[in-house]
Order: C-alpha cells, then structure tokens, then sequence
C-alpha cells in the first residue's frame, strides 16, 4: 500500500515491459505499448472541466477545421481549455499538481491526468505550458489508487474532495455549506475541536464568525450597562514623592520594592508619573497599598534594583502635604469647594479641596419682608430641587405683630408691683415677665405665644395702616425635614393668598446645612517640613441687600474679596479671615452693602508625611444614574444571561448556526449589523468624454481635484525656448487674446506687466510650433552700480547706514523743526521723543569701520591698518575720501530711524498735488522751460537749469518763480 498520500505512488505501469517475455516484446510491440497505456489508465484520475474550445473552420456546408502544419487544429483565442499533453496543471487555490495524460475536453470536457487527490471542486486549474485555463467540475480517483488506498480516505489529508461533505456532515454539520473565501476544508475538519472546546465563550464565538464570515466579531454583554445597587468601584492610590538621585529611573523599577536607608520602610512600586513643577522634577511613585511596611521619613534615601541594567537605583524621598483634619464643620459648603494651603515651607504647590459636604435641617424662616395679604396658618411652599432634603414644612403664625415694649425700657426687668402674674380671661394664660427687652422683644403669654394685637387696630392706632394686618410677623416650623446639603428656597408668593413676601430659609442647629465633613488634598507639593495652613472661604447669610455683589470685588468694610454670590439663597461667599458677627454691614468697593444675619466658618488642620492618598474616583460608569448608557433590568435584553454579537452581517444569515454551535443554552442572543464604507483615494486624470456632462476642456480638467493635475504626456511636446532678440515671435493665444508670458502674466510689447486672469492656457496645446515660433521667452536682469557713494539696499527694515547718515550730521531734536540746510524737510519726534535720536548702547556692538571708512593708502579700518592713532595729523574725520562701507546699507539693526521726515508743500501753483495737470496733458509739461502755465502762476523751475541748486534757499521744488 502506498500509505496516506494524496498521489498514487506504486504505480504497476512502468514495470509492464520488464515483466513481459521477450518474444512477446519483440514480436508484439503493439501489445506492449497497449498494456502500459491501459494500466497507465487505470492508475489515472478524472477531471471534469467546463468551459469550450472554438476552431478555425472553412466555409463549406460540410464541417471542415483548418489545420496547422503540424496537422493540429488552429484554436482560436477565446478557447479555454485547450491543454497540452504532458504539461503540468496547476489548480489556483489547492495548489496541487498533475501531469496531463490525455485531454478529451472537446469531447466530454474531461482531462485525464496522473491522480491528484487534493483538487478542489470549483477552483481554477491552469496548464503551466499551453495557459490553458479552466474550471474543476469534479474528479473522480482511479480504480487502482481506490483499492491500494481505501483506508486512507478516512483521513481527512488524503480523500478526494468530494467526500469532505462527508465529513462535514460528521463533525460540522451545525456549520452551513457556505464558509468564507479561503477557508481550507481540509485543514478545518482537523482543527474543528478547537470551537468545540470553547463552546459558550467569548472565544469560541469568535472563533465561529472568523470560519463563517472571516470577520472579527464583538461581543458585549447588556449586563455591563445594567444599573445595580452599590455596584460602583470606587479606587484611590498610595503615593510616595522622590527625587531621582543622578541618572537613576524609576520607571524602570516598576514591580521592584523600595526600601528606606534610615527607616527600614518598604513599599512595592506599582506605576511611576514624572511631571515638573516650576524647577522641581517629580517623580510620583504609586506603591501598592497593602505592601507599605513601616513609616518612611522626609529626606531619607530610597533604593530600588533597575530590572533593566540590574543595578541599584536610589532617590530621596520628600515631605507632602497628605491630608486635612476638619475641627469645625462651618455652613453652606458644596463638595468641591477650594481650599487655601499657605505656609509649611513647602514649595507653595498643595492643594486642596472640600472632599464632603454634609447634610443638615432647617431650623428658621427668615423674613426680610413680611408682604401683604397672608393669613394665620397658611403652609409656606419650598422649592427642594438640588437640595436632596425632604419632609420641610412651615406656617404662618402671626401676621400683624404682637405688643412690643419700648426700647428704653431695656435693660431694666419688667415685674408687677406685688410680683404677681397677670392672667388672661380664662385664668389660664398668663403673661410672663421678660427679664431684658429689646427693640423686637414682644409680651409674651406663658407658653411662649406672643399677645396678638387686633386685627382692627391697623388702621385705627396711630402711626399703624391697614396693610399691616395680613402682613407676616412671624413663622412656626411644624416639621424641620433632613437630609438638605444646600438650603431651599421659600417661593415669592409664599402661600396661595398673599403676595410680596421676601422669606429664606436658615440652619441653626448642627449638623448645619453645607457642613464640611472632610478636607481632600488634590496637589501634594514638595518639600513640606512643617504643617501648613488650611483656610476656608466664609460663606455668610446675608439680609438688607443694596447693590450688586460681583465676583472679585474688594470689601472696603473688611479685609477680603468676593468669591461668589447666591442671591436667591442670599449667601455671600468670602474669601477672608476676618469674624463676622450678627449685625456687621458688609461693604464693597463698588457700593453694594449687606448685612450679616449668620457666619459660620469651617476651620481645618493639614497633616504633611511621606505616604499621600489621592482623590478617590470611580472606575468605570457601572452604579451611576446619570450615565445615559445605564440602564433598568428588563429580563429580556438587559439582564444577566444575554449577549450582542456585532458583525457586518444580519442576525437572519447567522441566528441559527450559532446556537447550534456555540451558543451557550439558557442565553439570549442579540445581533448587530457593524457598517464600514470603503473609500478609494486613487487619483486619476479623465480624458476627453469620460467627464459627465462637461463640455468643456476635457483634456485637462480633473473633478477630483479641480484641475490640479494635467497629462504629463501627449503625443507632441512644445516647449520651445527663445529671446526677443533672436528673431523668433511668441506664440499667441486664439481668440484675439493678449500676448502670454511667463505663466500668469500678459505683457504689452514694453514688457510691462498687466495683471489678468488667464482664460486659455497654452499648457497642453498639441499643435506643433512653427518655425521662428517661440513659446517660453529667456530674459537676462543686470544690475549696474556706479560709484561708491550710492547704495541701494534690498534688506527690507532700519538698516546699519542710518547711524552715520543721521547721529552724525543732525544732532538729536526735541521739537519738530526744519533739518538744517534742507529746506522744506523737517523732522518730526515721536510721542514722548522715543527714537527721534540715536544712543550709545544701541550700537555698542558695531565696529567704527563698520559704520564709516575710507580709500587710499590709509584707512581707518583698523583691520587692516594698526598704525594711524586717533591724533594723527595725516588723516581726519572729515576727509573727503570717506564714505559709508557697502555693507552697512545691508546690516539689519533693531532700531527705527530717528523721527520722520516730512516734505512740506507751500506752493499753490502746478505742485504734485494739484488736481487740474494729467500725465497726457498736452499743455502743462513736466519738463516745460519758461512757458506759463494754465492757470495763473510764475514760470515753473525745470529740472535740467544750471541757475537753481539743491541748496538755494530762495527757489523751492514746490514753488514757481
């Protein structure tokens, strides 16, 4: 047997001729060749290909086909499968091989090669000889492979391919027929297990959808987005600040444990953050917090191993600000609120902040105006939002007032003559003595109800008015509720009757609204020796409020600032140290005032060590409320025992499948479509009609990018170069346009520039040039400099050559007036004189040859010439040989020139500004000579006289004569 292979190998063919007698192999040689062709038959397999073959044929009723020299028919192009006989086949996507042995395609679409088990049904098979190409139909094995290999298509390696169903039908029959592209069959029957293994798993899900679709699939659970009671992680970190001694790293320490040199402590070093504040590099080590043993010390040394140059590492540890101990919980405080950290001797760089802000109830209702039209026992309404309190509820007991005693009587006790009571009607009220009296201070019955004045007296008593009698005088708390981190508001319109009532609420009693529960510090700073200071801004309920309270406005009454202003809770938050008391008028320096009816600071003591605990956070967003992913159980989709598989494919092509396959049982699945758009970013440059509806320049014109690119290649190249004064003539634009030149331009015949748009580009053109046709024009520019005393600079701002042209011919001016021998040319300072003169220290750095030098023999450059001195009788400053050094009209300096120059114009006869005088005008000439001028004025001063010089001081550029 020739074992599992997927070829026959013990082939009975070659061996016929050896075991025939010699009489039959010399007398029947026929014979002979018949039975190693049969057995070469028999040990051959089948293929079945489709396609056709056409053929020359000749024009007669009768089939006739055109034949070769070789006597082969002639195969026209469009035929398949025309193989060559011993040419080797080669199927496209198993990669397997045979030899073809006889080719009776025409006849029955069947090539007979040397058996070759591994073909795949449906794949290409290419003749590597003739390119022959078809497609596999089947293949059926030879008789005697069948035989000599019958066990061996039990294995999955060697059976034809027809039998793979078989075994699919065996091991995957949950799978459809349909795989994805590529997928072997072979190799996938023998690494089935695997999916199997991981049935009911993130994995094997996975794992199924590559096999099906060849796509990465995602698989989510709803449950994770389920909202859960207390399911929340809340998480905070352990940190150590060092000062990386050298060149050691900490980062790579990761893993290792730190050990103190003078405390012994030892921590695991979890993550490592370098950050830089001001000059200080930090370096933050997360040590895990279950592995700190022992108390590290500021200033100690820390040591740890390098896991990656396996040497030992070292750096100092420093003191931190690591926590706050609140010793007075204050009002009104929200979580989050700043916290100032001063002092310690630290680097100034803590931080701090309310960690908690407590609950409190409410104890009174203030009234700051009692309105109108209230009654005895009506129930206030409170608006709670954002106050997280409940069950608050209040009502009017006295609208009106009671009798009030008069203010001188305080401070002296009020008693009857024989000490005793007064007692109401029913002799049970009795009317208690009030032992100091102030300006509200009221009668009172003995159970501490006040004495009620009549309705009819308002009105009726002097000084009163009947307004005052549905106006609130007083408010009883029937329930002070719980739970209130920030204070509600008691609604304008109190009660459903009355009206105009300004009321507010207050807490009294601890624990206090807004009381601070904890002190986190959010920036642990550096090099804290001492314990710092931590201030709280004092929040202060306020009434009488005159003004506009604004954020960073000074007080002029106290030392402090305002932080903030809640003016419908009348809390005034202040940034100060002061104490404030019942009474105090608080006064700001853009005139608002109130006045302090409650300050109850919070007061906090920080802590500074080695070991900081940072703001703790939630990880992730399982447990909150206010994530609009989060959401209720609803035992179908959103429950524990469901998944979504994200795919580019619909549920309906997959459901099925895979809970024959893989799907764990007792789960629901749930499917979703994943969408991606594939976008090609090949550029292409369309010819002549492959552009929709463009009637235009469809040579060049690109709707992709707008014309940016252009065919590079056409079938003549014109790009003829020449000169204006070789006898060539440009080429021109049709249509009667301008003569084109340098691209963007088109000039008139002076070469001067006009600027136009350039409708008709020659770019691209095919027509060939004619001869003495140019296209592109070659100029030369030449610059001429005559003299040495005349500089033209291109360096564009103040330049060196200003220093010798101004500081040393004008002196520095402090009014704006004329230059010096220039008339008509003033100069005119700046504002506060700022650069109307040159100083010293702007140039400094420049060289006197750098500024001023001469020709000749001698020099004052004095890196050429060492000799001449200062009092040198040869050579003075003021020689005619000196002049401004070329490079000075090119060095750039940072300084302006000093003042400006302004031409004056006092002439009113034909100067540069009038209006009358046109460059075409044939009567008044710039170069005229005596005659007069239209309208009335002296003989104009020609350029070209010799009589008039730069310096006359009596005829002037802008003056006629």
């Amino acid at each position: 047997m020739s074992g599992n292979n997927p070829t026959l190998k013990n082939k009975i063919s070659p061996h016929v001729q050896e075991r025939l007698p010699e009489f039959v192999k010399s007398d029947h040689p026929l014979f002979t060749l018949f039975l190693k062709y049969y057995y070469e038959f028999l040990e051959a397999g089948e293929l079945t290909v489709s396609g056709s073959n056409d053929y020359v044929i000749e024009e007669t009723i009768t089939k006739n086909r055109i034949l070769d020299e070789a006597g082969e028919n002639i195969v026209l192009e469009e035929s398949v499968g025309k193989f060559t006989i011993g040419e080797t086949i080669t199927g496209a996507t198993s990669k397997a091989t045979a030899r073809v042995l006889v080719d009776d395609f025409d006849a029955s679409n069947r090539i007979f090669v040397t058996s070759q088990q591994r073909f795949i049904t449906g794949e290409t098979i290419t003749g590597n000889t003739s390119g022959a190409i078809t497609t596999m139909v089947s293949y059926r094995a030879n008789p005697v492979q069948n035989i000599q290999q019958l066990l061996a298509y039990a294995d999955v390696d060697n059976t034809v391919y027809a039998f793979l169903d078989k075994f699919r039908d065996s091991f995957m029959e949950s799978l459809p027929n349909t795989l994805a592209d590529g997928i072997a069959k072979r190799k996938l029957i023998k690494n089935i297990r695997d999916m199997y293994s991981a049935k009911g798993t993130r994995d094997g899900h996975k794992l199924f959808f590559r096999i099906l679709f060849d796509e990465e699939a995602v698989i989510t659970y709803p449950r994770d987005n389920m909202l859960r009671v207390s399911d929340g992680r809340w998480s905070t970190d352990k940190v150590i600040r060092v000062s990386e001694a050298g060149t050691s790293d900490f980062n790579k320490a990761i893993g290792q444990r730190m050990v103190g040199a003078t405390s012994g402590a030892t921590a695991l070093i979890a993550t490592i953050i370098k950050f830089r504040e001001g000059a200080d590099l930090i370096a933050e080590v997360n040590v895990d917090a279950d592995s700190v043993t022992g108390t590290f010390v500021p200033g100690e040394t820390v040591t740890t191993t390098d896991t990656t140059l396996d040497l030992e590492i070292s750096a100092v540890v420093k003191g931190i600000v690591t926590g706050g101990l609140v010793t007075s919980g204050g009002a009104y405080y929200s979580t989050a609120d700043d916290v100032h950290v001063t002092g310690g001797a630290g680097n100034n760089a803590a931080t701090a902040r309310v960690e908690s802000a407590g609950a409190g109830s409410i104890d009174e209702i203030l009234i700051e105006n009692g309105g109108s039209g209230y009654s005895v026992g009506e129930e206030l309404r409170f608006n709670l939002t954002d106050t997280e309190g409940v069950d608050l509820r209040a009502k009017i007991s006295v609208v009106g007032g009671g009798i009030s005693l008069e203010p001188d009587t305080a401070p002296d006790a009020m008693m009857m003559e024989n000490e005793d009571f007064i007692v109401t009607d029913d002799d049970v009220q009795f009317i208690s003595q009030e032992q100091t009296v102030g300006e509200l201070d009221h009668l009172t019955l003995e159970d501490g109800g006040q004495i009620i004045v009549e309705t009819a007296t308002f009105g009726d008593a002097p000084g009163s008015a009947v307004s005052e009698r549905g106006e609130i005088t007083k408010i009883e708390m029937i329930n002070k509720g719980n739970g209130f981190i920030k204070l509600p508001l008691v609604l304008d319109s109190a009660t459903t009757t009355g009206a105009g009532s300004t009321l507010f609420a207050v807490s009294n009693v601890t624990p206090m609204v807004g009381h601070v529960e904890g002190v986190s510090i959010t920036n642990f700073g550096l090099d804290y020796t001492s314990n710092p200071t931590l201030t709280l801004n004092r929040n202060v309920l306020v009434r009488n409020i005159s003004g506009s309270f604004t954020v960073g406005d000074s007080l002029v009454s106290h030392t402090g600032t305002v932080v903030s202003f809640d003016s419908a809770r009348h809390i005034l938050e202040l940034k100060t140290s002061v104490t404030l008391n019942e009474g105090d008028v608080v006064t700001t320096s853009t005139g608002a005032t109130a006045t302090v009816h409650q300050s109850t600071p919070s007061f906090a003591d920080a802590t500074v060590g080695t070991v900081g605990t940072t703001v703790g956070n939630f990880v992730g967003d399982k447990g909150k409320l206010s994530v609009d992913t989060m959401r209720v159980q609803d035992s179908f989709y959103y429950q524990d025992y469901s998944y979504v598989v994200r795919i580019g494919q619909s549920i309906n092509e997959w459901r099925e499948s895979v809970r024959r396959s893989v799907h764990p049982a007792g789960w629901n699945v749930f499917g979703e479509v994943s969408f991606a758009s594939q976008v090609s970013a090949r550029l292409q440059v369309p010819t002549a009609g492959q552009v929709v509806d463009y009637t235009g320049d469809t040579e060049t014109f690109s709707p992709e990018l707008a014309s940016t690119f252009t065919n590079l290649f056409t079938t003549i190249f014109g790009r003829r170069l020449g000169t204006k004064t070789d006898g060539t003539s440009l080429r021109e634009v049709t249509d009667e346009r301008l003569i084109l030149e340098d691209g963007s331009y088109c000039l008139y015949e002076t070469n001067d520039k006009i600027i136009t748009v350039r409708y008709n580009p020659m770019e691209g053109v095919s027509t060939p040039l004619s001869s003495g046709v140019r296209e592109v024009t070659l100029t030369s520019s030449v610059t001429v400099s005559m003299g040495l005393t005349s500089q033209t600079s291109n360096t564009l701002g103040p330049t060196l050559d200003l220093l010798p042209k101004y500081a040393f011919a004008v002196p520095p001016i402090e009014t704006t007036e004329e230059i010096p021998n220039y008339p008509g040319i003033t100069r005119t300072i700046r504002s506060s004189n700022s650069g109307a003169y040159f100083t010293i220290e702007q140039f400094g750095q420049f060289r006197i040859n750098q500024v001023s030098t001469k020709t000749g023999e001698n020099t004052f450059d004095y890196a050429s010439q060492d000799h001449n001195t200062f009092d040198s009788t040869q050579d003075t400053f003021d020689s005619q040989s000196i002049f401004i050094p070329p490079a000075a009209f090119t060095t750039r300096i940072n300084v302006p020139p000093p003042g400006e120059i302004i031409i004056s114009n006092t002439g009113s006869v034909n100067a540069f500004d009038q209006t009358f005088a046109t460059f075409d005008d044939t009567t008044n000439t710039f170069d005229e000579e005596g005659a007069n001028r239209a309208t009335a004025g002296g003989i104009y001063t020609d350029y070209s006289e010799t009589t008039s010089t730069y310096d006359d001081t009596n005829t002037t550029f802008d003056v006629g004569v």
